[in-house]
Formats: C-alpha cells, sequence, structure tokens
C-alpha cells in the first residue's frame, strides 16, 4: 500500500481511537517518574542488544559496514595504525571510535559494537526525559516524548543496521540539550560543538542549532559560536584532516551535486534539487519523521524551519538515493533533532491551550490518547525487523514484512526464517573451518561472509563493489553465499568472475547444495583435501 495513505489511515484510526478512549470515560494510565524511564531504557538496551547478538551470530552484519568499524577499532587497539579499516583509510572523519579502542583489549571480539550502539542509543533517553521534565515538571507528557524517541521506526533502522558511530549522536545532544535546559550553557555548547567528532556530518545540525539559538536574544552569542564552530569543523576535515593528515581526497563530495565545478552545472543541480526536495519521495520521508511524534515540531515553527528542516533537508538534497530517502543510518541526526522540535512544539502548543478556555480537559485526554495511540501503531507497523538490511517504507508499505513490537516479529514464519538463517551460518561456519586459513591467507568474500575472518586472514571486497583497497590478482581464496547475499547488485552481477574462476586451472571449486560457493587456489590445498 502506497505510505501516504497509510499515514493518512493511521492518523485517522489513532484519532477516532483516542477520541473514543476520552468518550468512554477510560483513564489512559501512565506511569510517572524515573523509574519507568530507566525501566523503558533497560528493556530497550535488551532487546536490541539481544537482537543485534543474533544478526551477528547469524551473519546479518556486514562488512560495510559493520566490518569496517570493527577492523578500524581493532587495528587502533593492535598498533596497526590510526583511522584504518580493512580496506585502508577509513573514509569518514570519526575520531571518537578511538575511544573504544582499549576494551578490544579486554576482549577482542566484535559483540562490543553490538553493545556500544544498543547502549548509546537506549542511555539517550533519560536525558531526554531529564530535559523534558524541566518544561513539563507535571504529568505524563516527559515519558511520552522519551517512549516516542524509543518506539521510533527510525530507532529501529538504525540500531539493526550493522554498526554506525551515529548512534552516538542522539546520547550526546539530548545530553548537551539538558544541560542546555540547566542553564549550564558552557558544558551545553562544549558537548554540542564535540559533535562533528563522531562524524563529519554533524556539522550540519550543529550549525542548524545555532542558527535556531541565533533567533533567541539571550542565546544570540551562543548561536553565533555554534554556527562559527559548525564552519571551523568544516574547513578542518576538508581542507586539513583529509588532504594533509590522511592524503586522501573526501570523494563523499560526489553526494552533493550542488558542489558541481561550473556555474551552468550548479544552477542544474540547484534546479534538480529543489524538484527533489519538493517530489513526493521527501514528503513521504517528512511524514515519517512527524507521525512517530504525532506531529508535534509542526507547532513550533522556529524550531522547525531552522533547526529541524536543515537537519533533514541535507539529505534530501543529497545525491544518494540511501540519503535522500533515510536509509539505514542516514536518519541518524534527525532521530535525535525530531524529538527535541516536538519538545519545542508539546511547548507551545500547551501556551495556545491555555490562551483557549474552551479547550476541556476531555479534548486534552482525546490528544493525549490520539499521540500514544499513533506513536505504538505506527511502530508496530513499521518498525525495522532483524532480517532487514535496505529497506524502506516511505515508498510502499509491504506488509508481508510488517509487524513486530521493539523489532521482535510478530509473524511465526518471520521466525522460522531466522532460525534458518542462523542455522545456515552455522553451516558455513562448519565448511569453511575446514579450509587451512592462516593471518596470511588473502581472501574475496562477499560482504556477509567476511566477517568470520578478519581475525584469521586478510580480507578484500568483492570487486563490483567499486570501493576499498584493490584486491590480489591471486587471492587464495573466494567466498560466496547465494542464499545470503544482500549485496549493492543482483547476484547475477557478479558472473562473470565466476565463470573466470570456474575456467581457471588453478582454482578448485567446492559447490555446497545450501548455496554456498569456494573456490580455493589448488596449491594452498593439503593433498588429501
Amino acid at each position: 500500500m502506497n505510505y501516504l495513505a497509510v499515514v493518512s489511515l493511521l492518523t485517522g484510526a489513532s484519532l477516532l481511537a483516542g477520541w473514543g478512549l476520552a468518550r468512554s470515560g477510560l483513564a489512559l494510565s501512565i506511569p510517572r517518574g524515573e523509574r519507568s524511564v530507566f525501566l523503558l531504557t533497560g528493556l530497550f538496551f535488551l532487546a536490541y542488544c539481544g537482537l543485534g547478538l543474533y544478526k551477528l551470530d547469524a551473519m546479518q552484519m556486514g562488512a560495510w559496514d559493520f566490518g569496517i568499524y570493527d577492523t578500524l577499532v581493532r587495528n587502533a587497539a593492535h598498533g596497526q595504525g590510526l583511522m584504518v579499516d580493512y580496506r585502508g583509510k577509513f573514509d569518514h572523519f570519526s575520531p571518537i571510535m578511538l575511544l573504544f579502542a582499549p576494551l578490544y583489549w579486554i576482549w577482542d571480539t566484535p559483540v562490543w559494537l553490538v553493545l556500544i550502539q544498543s547502549a548509546a542509543m537506549a542511555a539517550a533517553a533519560p536525558f531526554l526525559y531529564l530535559a523534558a521534565k524541566r518544561s513539563f515538571p507535571n504529568g505524563a507528557f516527559p515519558l511520552l516524548l522519551t517512549a516516542m524517541y524509543l518506539f521510533d521506526p527510525y530507532y529501529s533502522r538504525l540500531a539493526l543496521y550493522d554498526f554506525h558511530a551515529e548512534c552516538l549522536f542522539p546520547l550526546f545532544l539530548f545530553a548537551a540539550f539538558y544541560c542546555y535546559r540547566l542553564r549550564r550553557m558552557k558544558l551545553f555548547f562544549l558537548l554540542l560543538a564535540l559533535t562533528p567528532l563522531i562524524k563529519e556530518d554533524f556539522v550540519i545540525p550543529l550549525g542548524a542549532a545555532g542558527l535556531w539559538m541565533v533567533t533567541q536574544k539571550s542565546k544570540r552569542r551562543w548561536g553565533i559560536a555554534a554556527i562559527v564552530a559548525a564552519g571551523l569543523w568544516t574547513l578542518f576535515v576538508l581542507k586539513l584532516y583529509y588532504p594533509c593528515l590522511l592524503r586522501m581526497e573526501y570523494w563523499h563530495y560526489g553526494r552533493y551535486e550542488i558542489l558541481a565545478p561550473t556555474v551552468a552545472e550548479t544552477w542544474t543541480n540547484i534546479t534538480r534539487m529543489i524538484g527533489q526536495v519538493l517530489s513526493r519521495n521527501s514528503l513521504g520521508v517528512a511524514l515519517s519523521l512527524l507521525v512517530p511524534f504525532a506531529f508535534l515540531p509542526l507547532f513550533n515553527w522556529k524550531t522547525a524551519l531552522l533547526f529541524w528542516l536543515p537537519t533533514l533537508g541535507i539529505q534530501l538534497v543529497s545525491a544518494n538515493n540511501d540519503q535522500q530517502l533515510l536509509i539505514n543510518h542516514y536518519g541518524s541526526a534527525v532521530l535525535a533533532v525530531t524529538p527535541l522540535a516536538a519538545l519545542r512544539g508539546a511547548r507551545t502548543l500547551r501556551v495556545l491551550a491555555r490562551k483557549r478556555p474552551e479547550v476541556t480537559a476531555a479534548a486534552k485526554r482525546t490528544v493525549f490518547a490520539f499521540a500514544v495511540i499513533l506513536m505504538l501503531a505506527n511502530h508496530m507497523l513499521l518498525c525495522d525487523l532483524p532480517l532487514a538490511r535496505f529497506g524502506n517504507y516511505t515508498g510502499v508499505v509491504e506488509f508481508r514484512h510488517a509487524g513486530g513490537f521493539l523489532s521482535f516479529p510478530l509473524c511465526p514464519e518471520y521466525w522460522r526464517e531466522m532460525s534458518r538463517r542462523q542455522e545456515h551460518a552455522e553451516e558455513f561456519r562448519r565448511i569453511a573451518g575446514r579450509f587451512p586459513i592462516n593471518p596470511e591467507t588473502t581472501m574475496v568474500c562477499q560482504s556477509e561472509l567476511a566477517g568470520q575472518f578478519f581475525r584469521r586472514a586478510t580480507v578484500f571486497d568483492l570487486p563490483e563493489l567499486g570501493l576499498g583497497r584493490s584486491r590480489p590478482d591471486r587471492a587464495d581464496y573466494f567466498f560466496f553465499d547465494r542464499v545470503n547475499y544482500t549485496g549493492s547488485c543482483d547476484y547475477s552481477g557478479i558472473q562473470p568472475l565466476l565463470i573466470d574462476l570456474a575456467r581457471d586451472p588453478e582454482y578448485r571449486m567446492f559447490h555446497y547444495p545450501n548455496g554456498i560457493l569456494i573456490f580455493a587456489r589448488k596449491q594452498i590445498l593439503p593433498l588429501n583435501f
């Protein structure tokens, strides 16, 4: 079904349900207090940590991007280079990841990344609650806003898709705005200004926060400072870090065609991007962010236009389709900014309600019930499920892949498929364990398989990705798996490579009925293999 139709049905049904609940006289009882928040935080940590560990065991984490971050931190821990992953130089600015290197001294395992991601995203929730509590000391709204963040489908999308440093951004941003509400502006500014250490993209919400603060007379100098900080970080990353320190090109320029080399091309691209921002897809993306928060961000125009919209807009104008649709981890910034905009919107709505004595208690209960029902219904229908890797629902919602709570599937068949994937992963590890592998062994693997070998061999990407270091002309092994292939192109795209390997007398082919295909150099195999 079309996503716009789904949103309309969800909103209408939630309004009717909220009105009916208020008219029935039934009280919507929501527990209050810090204890409830910490219980909710713990529940989300355990749920997404458990699902993350399942995905790791079932080979549902890819070398892009889980393996990139795993080898990045591992290399730093073991003295094999700073900001270097298995491909070579790391192509983003994320020095904060080096802080986790000591964990790999304690236990050299990628499990750390699952724990970090689920813990960081859940730990952000209490800071959001405390910030909201400063504006709403009484009532259940702070807990509702916290639940809106946790139940947001974009939360599950980031928590379940491999690992990304972006998972740290909500924690930093909510902690910063809690300090803002405490009027501890120096600490607020420090936390906000440090967010680009997570990833260079966060200069955008940093600058947008500054733009928003400039409109407030008492915060104007802090707003100017934030805009200046965003500019300085941008200059450092693009003009010093990449060309002088890493001595490499920042190839992500290609995501933004506004940086075209000529005026004519720039004007053409600006026109195209305006059309892109006003497209049906962009409307769907904007709605997907607003619906989990019951459209609250729209009630405060300053926050919506100056803080929320620029953070979303930089994704919508991208030439990268994944960014335009906030697929995978690209929604991390707006995942954090949207609840803050919702908080400001709720404050404005409260002021408007106080100015209108005709707004009854029943009407307020209806609105509150509507928000709760819409939040839960949207989550249960659209949250990402464990086997999702490259999904998007802002175009068409496929109900056969939908339905879950805390990302645990509601469909029994989905659980059976999860079990089949785990059994397949165990079988792959048994098969791969028969082949002689040592640290000098060179391997070319699909993204889904590479994680099994980073600590045992030298791993290279499949050539069709077109990125990363060049593979050797004669790798010792080539590993393929038709059952577990979710790469950037159809499996048939690597057929020419398979044909060449099958014809190469230097390689021996091992083809298993479960879809696993291995090519091994004959000279590295034992005589009786």
